[in-house]
């Protein structure tokens, strides 16, 4: 089956949601407009369960639609004779570069194995196809903190489990661990500069018990702030589709093959995330922000993933707040850099950043073009914290986005 067909099957299945979303949009009200909280003809397709409450009054600007209560990028025009040149693509594994021993693969690089410039899943969108809550179970999470960009080995980092509050605040901390590199289960990663692989680093491992499945949560990791800073990581869950039981696998790391807190209980692996400080300086300056954060201010970025959490390319992202600058990064996975110069939305890499947002609760949503429709991708309502940054992976709505009554 060819990309248009499949585009065009999912334009229908999504158009026979009823999306109210046909014309020009109309500036937005402080309580959201119209039933999905955004205004009548706002041109997005599958934003219509959207009913929070808007952060504030939004006036969109020209070549903006609003939608999920922000102002987004509408998608770009694709040039003329190719007419699917800027559709949303499912990023396929093959079309990541890969330098040195790095191969790429579903699991650390959420791509498509088999697929190669593919249509999206957006089925959790849909009526029909919800995702809906599982039973709560008790679960050890464990991985190790990768370092985002550049930075030294990540030891001595602190990871914490917090069930997420009302508008992204911190609820109770369910637990929490130290990543130590000299833990067996610890990983090393080459260093890149200019697409060589410069040296390596070490990446500790965590493990933390008792987390529950099938909620949300906030993941904190932090360490020294003369080298760290902060990441808060939101619409985190441990599906239970996602879980593994049983015991750990022959030629797994000595600490899951021997460690009580891996034994006889299900686990979920998570990579967590710790930014340099001097990333968190210079990729500012990449992106155009001289002046740098505000100390009152942080960051908001992640990546736009469908239902299936697979990378989106040609995602149109957005905040509100709005961001002093929002940008893009390049194709490269080692090596992830602002491009400045990037008005099509995402890249393979499906990520964006959102740099220099007050401190406070923020809205975060996402959109594409699927032959001459504009479809939403999902929205969250997080927090910023100053000095921070706020990590907002969309993938599609999560079971406590949707409206008891399906309305």
């Amino acid at each position: 089956m060819t990309r248009s067909l499949l585009f065009s099957l999912l334009v229908l299945a999504l158009t026979g949601c009823g999306d109210d979303s046909t014309g020009p949009m109309d500036a937005a009200t402080a309580d959201g407009g119209d039933a999905d909280g955004a205004v009548s003809d706002n041109g997005v397709v599958g934003d219509e369960l959207f009913a929070d409450t808007c952060l504030g009054a939004l006036r969109c600007g020209a070549g903006e639609l609003e939608t999920a209560c922000v102002c987004v990028a509408e998608p770009a025009t694709p040039p003329p004779g190719t007419p699917d040149a800027f559709d949303l693509n499912r990023v396929g594994c093959s079309q990541l570069e890969a330098t040195g021993e790095t191969s790429r693969n579903p699991d650390d690089d959420f791509c498509d194995a088999g697929g190669n410039d593919g249509a999206p899943d957006l089925g959790c969108m849909m009526e029909g196809s919800y995702r809906t809550r599982g039973e709560v179970q008790r679960v050890t999470f464990y991985g190790v903190v990768d370092v985002f960009g550049n930075g030294a080995d990540a030891d001595n980092i602190t990871v914490e489990v917090y069930e997420e509050g009302p508008d992204g605040t911190l609820g109770a901390l369910l637990g929490s661990a130290t990543a130590s590199t000299a833990d067996p289960c610890a990983e090393t990663e080459d260093e890149i500069e200019n697409d060589m692989v410069t040296g390596t680093r070490l990446l500790g491992f965590y493990a933390i018990p008792d987390i529950p499945s099938e909620t949300p949560l906030i993941i904190k990791t932090s360490g020294n702030r003369d080298f760290w800073r902060d990441i808060y990581s939101y619409n985190v869950q441990a599906e239970n589709a996602d879980l593994e039981t049983g015991p750990p696998a022959a030629d797994a790391c000595e600490t899951l093959r021997t460690d009580p807190l891996f034994q006889g209980v299900a686990r979920y692996e998570y990579r967590a995330r710790i930014l340099s400080s001097s990333d968190w300086t210079s990729i500012p300056l990449t992106a155009g922000l001289v002046d740098g954060i505000r100390s009152t201010s942080g960051v908001v970025a992640g990546e736009i993933h469908d239902c299936s959490d697979t990378r989106l390319e040609f995602a149109q992202a957005g905040t509100f707040p709005e961001a002093e600058v929002l940008t893009y990064f390049n194709d490269n996975p080692d090596n992830p850099l602002p491009d400045t110069g990037r008005m099509v939305g995402t890249s393979l890499l499906g990520l964006y950043a959102a740099l220099d947002i007050p401190e406070g609760p923020v809205d975060i949503t996402a959109v594409g073009r699927i032959g001459e429709q504009t479809v939403s991708l999902g929205w969250y309502r997080a927090r910023v914290f100053a000095g921070a940054v706020t990590s907002v992976t969309l993938r599609g709505l999560r079971w406590q986005q949707i409206p008891p009554t399906g309305d």
